[in-house]
């Protein structure tokens, strides 16, 4: 549908004030006049039609038939619908000025537009065929083209109807290819719009600049939320390019990209401002890309917005989302820039720096329950599919304001809340941008200049579709290959340039492997995460420690303290091997005790700056997959630093004296430079074993053979000393304000042959898991204060600052609606509230995974820092655990932070001189540790979740429990509680129907045969799921009662149906929606209960 240019509105201004600029024919102008008359009845007999087309489509997918006087009606009104669309393309123009055209009221149209009979009253009649329905439609299009020139008035009248009416706004509304009317026969038609409200005259201004085609990335002209028309324009015009079956990319022109960034800033300006309110005429982009920047200043001195200039973060499940940094001020309320469109953000990536306008803050969160937004009934599907012109909605993750770059910190709120941006330039761009993802060498597409293109899939969301010239591929594919050798390969490629249109342009850099390997699927999540580099050390570095540790020298001895003899020993998990820490505990008087930590001392090996140590910092970091751990030392400096039983191993000591509750007894701890000799090596489970039994008497069959003399009885006390004194330090370390915030962990139990995942488990947090995390917290925090004390200039820290505040805010606002109250004021009263709602709970382990989830989103990441510069407490203040100062000193063996710990401790203790490293080599080296910290994290999830996936399928589905945690339009999240995994429920795939009128609110399910009444999920709603792979994603579906889901046959990856096969398999996807329409009028009766 075309629209009205700011040209010709200005234009018909011009000609309304200059008046009759001489005599007209009488004749001349009755005759115009009557022409005129008779375009405006042709008119109001389009838009009876199009009703009544509207109403014929409705009762034919209600009913499956239609009535004959229906029929019979359209045959009637086809044939004179023909001629006047002849008769319209040969008009003569108009010529007169007059204004003497009688005038109509809207309540008049709409008598017009009844005056047809309503086919859904009429006896039911053989269907139209779906051609002949879509050729009536497309006349009926033609002639609304057609007159739409004949005045802008009639034009915005149309619009207007079109926007309206749920059938038509789905359209596709082409420019008409027609000649336009002569700007003679315009001058004729009054301004007004005819019988139009002043709704539709308020319209007008909003036209104005968008005479042009729709493309995907537009805007809608509606007045509802901007990002909602973003995301449903772009699904209809992927749905409608399925159905039309043609599969080619649109070519767009640098022309529609303009328009299209026009159309965004024009709109989210005017929704800022408010539709009724009309824009001036110099705050209506018109301009080129160059001319963002004077647009952005003209909207800067208007009061509309300000400019800013700093890095875009893209939305991991939606591409076409990214946010821009307001404040970094986590306490504070204001909320980050959004942009909703790829263009609009001039195809920025993740992390490239912008000059960007953003509007100020609008919309407010409010206490109250959002709105219902306008749903509808969907899912009963048959089975578990999707038909051929079907696809999953965008919106698969929450609209985030403040979303870092992991799953930590994306806030869940609406868009609404967060002030509408666009770029105006990239000012500085990331430097690496190589992805890895899957392609097939089949099946190219044409782009620009008839140039084909492959398909490459990024694996990270962020990224749009990726598109590697054919003939760039020649020496990838090779000669001779078959079809299944080309299909569902991962690569490694990297963008070369987004071309005019938005699309990434790449070239192929290495293979990876194969889809459904699991050792190359491991492979490609190293890539994705930025884990290229690690690589196997070489054989030199692991001869260098592969002999036995010479003996104890004199040197040694004098420079540590010898501790062989005392009763040491370790408690780590069961399949653990890098052995950082051992504890120790002696009485020494009545009520008073040593307690001893000790860690592995890598660094007397690791020398600063040295060939091997420069390697290890770049590493940083130990890789822990599902199926091995990638070491960031080599494997026999490990085992040289493993404080494994029976052998001298150096260590950093720390000693307290404390009495039996845990109360120390001396202000400072001792550290020291140690030799110790671990006596056992004990696991959780063995130190839980005497926990849970302290009365029994255990011997030496019960645990791991202990050496150096000792007992199990000298085990066995030691353990009892410590957890009971660990367990008064830990009530009184939460009483102080600590937080808590713990998610599943799964453990996987590995086929020997094949690798496959046969089982997994939750890892438990147990007493004795705790016992030994207090006193590793005690160490990292007593050796935090004395190495900055020492070196105030260059100490090694770490830091966890405060959670949004405005995205608590926002989640108490949901939990008040459910009648729960969440206090954030403090990390203490946060912890209470979350101790609190779970006691009260009906189920304590659903509103704990429930909150679980929902509160790591607005935390921030913890990270390592130099204390150069930090003189405020709150620099260096952890939150999560409420100390003042914190590091980490217990795991060097995986962790390079503690190394350089390690070294400052030394050198305080005045056993070396300090490190070489100056303050701004302290800073990249934390920087790099806090990128490859959370790359090997990310690493280590995403193994898990392949290995979770790999066992779903080999088990061909799976049924758990889950509890919803967020609700949207189209889909779902829930928490599992078997196994913490976050799973999306898309409505329109399911069996049971789901009603989302109410949606955000909450939704009602039922069986498509009624069996059993209709349910209603909102947040913290326990729902029995069934998990399998579809399209290679975990996905879920909700059952009722004993309601069985059968899993699908697999489907090849990289493949689509077969040719030969698409009209039958369209045929029975037209049947399936047939009969799930008929499915779905049982529900309706659903909200009348709920209500």
């Amino acid at each position: 549908m075309s629209e009205t240019s700011s040209v010709e509105v200005d234009a018909e201004r011009e000609r309304d004030g200059e008046g009759d600029r001489g005599p007209s024919d009488p004749a001349t102008h009755d005759h115009d006049c009557s022409k005129i008359e008779a375009l405006r009845q042709r008119s109001q007999r389009l838009s009876a039609r199009l009703q009544q087309t509207q109403r014929e489509m409705e009762t034919s997918s209600a009913h499956g038939k239609e009535s004959p006087a229906a029929t019979q009606s359209v045959q009637d009104v086809n044939p004179p619908t023909q001629r006047r669309m002849g008769e319209a393309g040969r008009a003569p123009p108009a010529s007169s000025n007059s204004r003497q055209v009688q005038q109509m009221s809207s309540q008049q149209q709409l008598n017009q537009v009844q005056i047809l009979p309503n086919s859904s009253q009429q006896p039911i009649a053989k269907k139209k065929s779906k051609r002949a329905l879509r050729n009536e439609v497309g006349a009926l299009q033609e002639m609304v083209k057609l007159l739409s020139h004949v005045s802008p008035d009639v034009n915005a009248y149309a619009a207007q109807l079109i926007r309206q009416n749920e059938v038509l706004s789905q359209l596709e509304w082409a420019p008409p290819r027609v000649s336009p009317v002569p700007q003679q026969a315009l001058r004729q038609l009054p301004q007004r719009i005819d019988g139009g409200s002043e709704i539709v005259r308020r319209q007008l201004p909003e036209q104005r600049g968008e005479g042009r085609q729709r493309h995907d990335s537009d805007v809608s002209s509606s007045n509802s939320n901007p990002s909602q028309q973003l995301t449903k324009q772009g699904r209809r015009q992927r749905n409608r390019k399925k159905s039309d079956g043609s599969g080619k990319s649109t070519t767009q022109s640098l022309k529609t990209e303009l328009e299209a960034m026009r159309s965004y800033i024009n709109k989210i300006v005017q929704h800022h401002v408010g539709i009724d309110h009309q824009l001036p005429l110099d705050l209506i982009f018109k301009g080129n890309f160059s001319d963002l920047e004077a647009h952005a200043q003209r909207l800067t001195a208007a009061g509309y917005g300000r400019i800013v200039e700093e890095e875009i973060r893209v939305n991991r499940k939606n591409n076409r989302q990214a946010f821009i940094t307001m404040s970094t001020d986590r306490e504070a309320l204001e909320r980050d820039g959004i942009v909703l469109l790829p263009v609009a953000r001039r195809y920025a990536f993740e992390g490239d720096k912008v000059r960007a306008f953003v509007l100020n803050a609008g919309a407010q969160c409010s206490s109250k329950p959002a709105e219902p937004s306008s749903g509808g009934i969907t899912g009963g599907k048959p089975s578990i599919s999707l038909a051929g012109d079907e696809e999953l909605s965008d919106e698969t993750e929450s609209q985030d304001s403040d979303a870092e770059a992991d799953a930590d910190n994306v806030v869940v709120i609406s868009s609404d809340n967060c002030p509408k941006a666009f770029v105006i330039a990239i000012t500085k761009q990331t430097e690496l941008r190589q992805i890895v993802g899957t392609i097939s060498f089949t099946n190219p597409n044409k782009l620009c200049d008839d140039q084909l293109f492959y398909k490459f899939r990024p694996y990270d969301l962020r990224v749009p579709m990726v598109y590697v010239p054919m003939e760039a591929c020649t020496a990838h594919i090779g000669s001779n290959q078959q079809a299944g050798e080309v299909s569902g390969l991962l690569y490694l490629a990297h963008i070369l340039e987004t071309d005019c249109n938005g699309h990434c342009i790449a070239e192929l850099i290495q293979p990876v492997g194969r889809v459904g390997n699991l050792e190359d699927e491991l492979k490609a999540i190293l890539f994705h995460n930025g884990l290229r580099d690690i690589k196997p050390f070489e054989q030199r570095f692991d001869d260098l420690y592969s002999q036995p540790s010479p003996p104890i020298s004199k040197i040694d001895l004098s420079q540590r303290r010898d501790l062989r003899k005392m009763c040491i020993f370790t408690i780590d998990p069961m399949t653990a091997r890098d052995l950082d820490d051992a504890v120790s505990i002696e009485k020494l008087g009545d009520n008073r005790y040593e307690v001893g930590v000790h860690i592995s001392d890598v660094s007397h090996y690791l020398m600063e700056d040295n060939e091997l140590d420069n390697i290890v910092k770049e590493r940083s970091t130990s890789i822990y997959l599902a199926n091995e751990v990638i070491h960031m030392l080599p494997q026999s400096l490990c085992m040289r630093c493993s404080l494994l039983p029976g052998e001298n191993k150096f260590a950093f000591s720390v000693f307290w004296q404390m009495d039996g509750e845990g109360v120390m007894l001396e202000e400072k701890p001792e550290f020291s430079r140690t030799i110790i000799n671990s006596c056992s090596q004990f696991a959780y489970e063995h130190a839980q074993k005497i926990i849970d039994n302290p009365k029994e008497r255990f011997t030496e069959n019960d645990f791991p053979t202990i050496l150096n003399g000792f007992h199990t009885n000298d085990i066995t006390k030691r353990v009892l000393w410590l957890h009971r004194m660990a367990s008064s330090m830990r009530k009184s370390r939460f009483d102080n304000g600590a937080l808590t915030i713990n998610n599943a962990k799964l453990r996987f139990v590995l086929d020997p042959i094949s690798g496959e995942p046969v089982s997994f488990e939750v890892e438990k947090q147990r007493e004795a898991n705790r016992m030994i995390e207090e006193f590793m917290l005690l160490a990292n925090q007593a050796v935090a204060r004395f190495i900055h004390d020492a070196f105030p200039e260059i100490a090694v820290l770490r830091n966890h600052p405060p959670p949004l505040t405005k995205s608590l805010k926002t989640l108490r606002e949901k939990l008040q609606a459910l009648g729960f109250e969440l206090d954030y004021s403090s990390s203490k009263t946060l912890q209470e509230s979350m101790v609190r709602l779970c006691n009260e709970a009906p189920n304590p382990v659903a509103m704990n995974a429930c909150l679980s989830q929902l509160l790591m989103k607005p935390m921030a990441r913890a990270t390592y820092f130099c204390s150069e510069g930090r003189t405020e407490p709150a620099d260096l203040w952890h939150y999560a655990l409420s100390i003042p100062i914190y590091t980490h000193f217990t795991s060097p063996i995986r962790r390079y932070p503690d190394i350089m710990v390690h070294r400052l401790l030394a050198a305080a203790l005045n056993y070396c001189p300090p490190p070489g490293r100056t303050p701004d080599d302290l800073h990249a080296l934390t920087k790099l540790a806090n990128e490859r910290k959370y790359n090997a994290k990310m690493a280590g999830d995403d193994s898990g979740n392949l290995y979770f996936k790999r066992y779903v399928r080999n088990k061909q589905g799976i049924y758990m429990h889950a509890v919803v945690i967020e609700i949207f339009q189209h889909m779902m999240n829930v928490v599992t509680l078997e196994s913490g995994h976050v799973i999306s429920i898309h409505f329109k795939m399911q069996k049971v129907l789901v009603d989302t009128h109410s949606a955000p609110n909450y939704v009602m399910i039922a069986e498509r045969n009624m069996k059993q009444s209709p349910r209603k999920l909102q947040i913290l709603s326990l729902v029995p799921i069934f998990l399998f792979i579809w399209d290679n994603k975990l996905t879920g579906f909700l059952t009722m009662g004993d309601q069985r889901i059968h899993a699908p046959k697999e489907q090849q990856t990289g493949s689509g149906t077969s040719r030969k096969n698409k009209p039958k398999q369209q045929q029975v996807n037209h049947q399936q929606r047939q009969q799930q329409h008929i499915q779905q009028q049982r529900i309706f009766a659903m909200r009348q209960n709920s209500l």
